[in-house]
């Protein structure tokens, strides 16, 4: 049984929820700063919770640290929970700042526990089929990546900076784990204060990739996500919308015909991923795709479309 403490009470519930209906873990308590809420999660959900921190990180009966809290307490609290002999689990973005990464992977070495960051675009059944597909090289050379994201300003502010660093990254996330990092980055954009609409050209050796993050959408558009990928003998396409009406639409072309390939069911993407982080604790490995170092070149790619941009 894997136990587990988590530190904040917004992505924390949800987090809580799952790891409730996951066998395999335990959630032995919940900090937060808000009583109120911390009563209502509770009462609902029957898990213990705290107002002091410290009785989470320096539990000794607790496994593996779930860290929700907002993104600039990441890298403190995940060194802290390090060096109290716990595994880190960790919302995205890990950090903003690429020498609080090497500090929590230096802390990861020194203490012997994994991180692990909640990259859960790569468990998505699209998306995990189609880098699957791009690692085996069936369709032959990969040649272009195209990745979007859109949504309305339902989750608060997205201008520009925070788009970057909350929405666009998730692009990022896919991207990297294909290619890597690139050689360039050209970057165009509009800010509408509170909204804003960002393209960013990735340039590699052998492979340009697109991404596109809108936040600029009404209220009453869904949720979209989708990508392609074009290779010398094919392509894989992927688009969604998710609200009331949800559709996924996922399809291979090879030399000009639709290829048999196994149905993409529709999962819940943070399931996979918690899953994913209780196979690896069992084992006692790291993650191959949700490492700090997988982190690490995402946030070395958000920091060239800021610089990009003089932000």
């Amino acid at each position: 049984m894997i136990r587990v403490g988590i530190l904040g009470t917004g992505f924390g519930e949800n987090h809580a929820k799952l790891y409730k209906n996951i066998d395999g873990f335990e959630v032995v308590s919940i900090f937060g700063r808000n009583t109120d809420k911390l009563k209502k999660i509770n009462e609902e959900l029957g898990v213990p919770v705290t107002t002091d921190i410290s009785e989470i990180v320096q539990n000794p009966a607790i496994d593996l640290l779930d860290i929700c809290l907002p993104t600039e307490l990441h890298a403190k609290w995940a060194v802290e929970g390090l060096k109290n002999n716990k595994h880190i689990f960790c919302e995205t973005p890990l950090t903003y700042l690429l020498d609080e990464v090497d500090k929590i992977k230096q802390a990861s070495m020194k203490y012997g526990k994994n991180v692990y960051v909640d990259m859960f675009i790569k468990f998505s059944a699209p998306h995990k089929t189609a880098l699957m597909f791009a690692k085996k090289a069936e369709l032959g050379k990969l040649i272009s990546i195209a990745s979007y994201n859109k949504t309305s300003a339902r989750w608060g502010d997205l201008s520009i900076k925070k788009n970057i660093e909350e929405f666009h990254i998730h692009n990022m996330d896919f991207i990297s784990e294909i290619a890597g990092v690139p050689e360039n980055v050209t970057v165009s954009f509009k800010d509408f204060g509170s909204k804003s609409f960002i393209t960013s050209v990735l340039d590699y050796k052998n492979v340009y990739a697109i991404m596109q993050s809108d936040s600029t959408l009404p209220e009453c558009c869904p949720f979209g996500i989708g990508f392609e990928l074009v290779f010398t003998e094919g392509i894989i396409k992927f688009d969604a919308i998710y609200g009331e009406y949800t559709k996924e639409d996922f399809y291979i072309l090879q030399n000009g015909k639709q290829r048999e390939v196994l149905p993409v069911e529709s999962t819940d993407d943070y399931e996979e991923t918690f899953k994913h982080v209780l196979l690896c604790l069992q084992n006692g490995v790291k993650s191959e795709i949700i490492d700090v170092e997988n982190a690490l070149n995402t946030i070395k790619i958000k920091e060239m479309i800021l610089r990009s941009l003089n932000i």
